[in-house]
């Protein structure tokens, strides 16, 4: 007679291998994070092919970039650049990330298994504060391939934003381990990730903005076209990575007649 194992779904991990996770259960903490971010106006046909059906695209047609150098985190120092555009769903605005890539695989894990963004693995990431004051923030996806480059210089104190930034949105796939068309699970996610600004001594938060620059040389997920530049922000935050919320999870029905461009309510 076989024996089952003892194994039992009480003493499961939050990842796989279920015996031995990669991570641990959220919330995730980052502490004194570098970022610099970057805003412009973008293509509106060419974000149109990038965003799934159910979203509509929030007008003018806006994207939005934020490189950053987590110095500590709960689940280690990694570096992280992630994109993304202005989306509406249900009549509100929300965030919608087309590229996001780390130097880390535990965040690579919780990103891609929990939340369903579709994070790739970059060679390197930096965010560089120079003598003559500028600020460079590049990633390299592959060696020296230069995939994105920005320059800033932070001249003027900044302030916090009216109200929070948009929460992020996500269509979370599963495929279907029998090689079907369709995912055999697809949901429509969001997630309320606020970054803190750090308070310097002088009570100010520490933001900072000023001119700057940005260059893409190889392709990425992150190479939004730029028709305009609007903003170059530097700042220093804290920040808390909890669980996300299912909107929807659609059904194979629903997301057959997504294939044929027929929503379905």
């Amino acid at each position: 007679m076989s024996k089952a194992g003892r194994l039992t779904t009480d003493k499961w991990g939050a990842y796989a291998p279920v015996h031995s996770p990669a991570v641990q259960r959220s919330p995730l903490y980052f502490r004194n994070t570098e970022t610099v971010t970057i805003t412009w106006m973008t293509d509106e046909d060419a974000i149109l092919d990038i965003l799934p059906p159910m979203l509509s695209l929030h007008e003018p047609a806006t994207a939005f970039m934020v490189m950053e150098n987590n110095h500590w985190s709960t689940v280690g120092p990694y570096r992280e650049v992630f994109a993304g555009v202005l989306c509406e769903w249900e009549g509100n605005v929300y965030s919608y990330l087309a590229g996001v890539y780390c130097t880390s695989e535990t965040s690579q894990i919780v990103d891609r298994e929990l939340y369903g963004f579709g994070k790739k693995q970059a060679h390197r990431i930096e965010v560089v504060t120079h003598n003559d004051g500028y600020v460079e923030a590049l990633m390299d996806v592959k060696p020296d391939d230069r995939a994105i480059r920005a320059m800033m210089r932070p001249e003027k104190h900044g302030a916090l934003e009216d109200g929070p930034a948009p929460p992020l949105i996500n269509l979370r796939v599963i495929a279907d381990v029998e090689g079907g068309d369709l995912p055999i699970l697809a949901q429509l996610v969001t997630l309320n990730y606020q970054s803190n600004p750090i308070l310097g001594s002088d009570g100010k938060v520490e933001i900072f903005n000023g001119p700057g620059n940005l260059q893409f040389g190889a392709p990425s997920d992150c190479a939004l076209p730029i028709e305009e530049l609007i903003a170059f922000e530097y700042g220093r935050v804290n920040a808390e990575l909890d669980y996300g919320k299912v909107e929807k999870t659609f059904t194979a029905e629903e997301l057959q007649a997504m294939n044929s461009n027929i929503l379905t309510s």
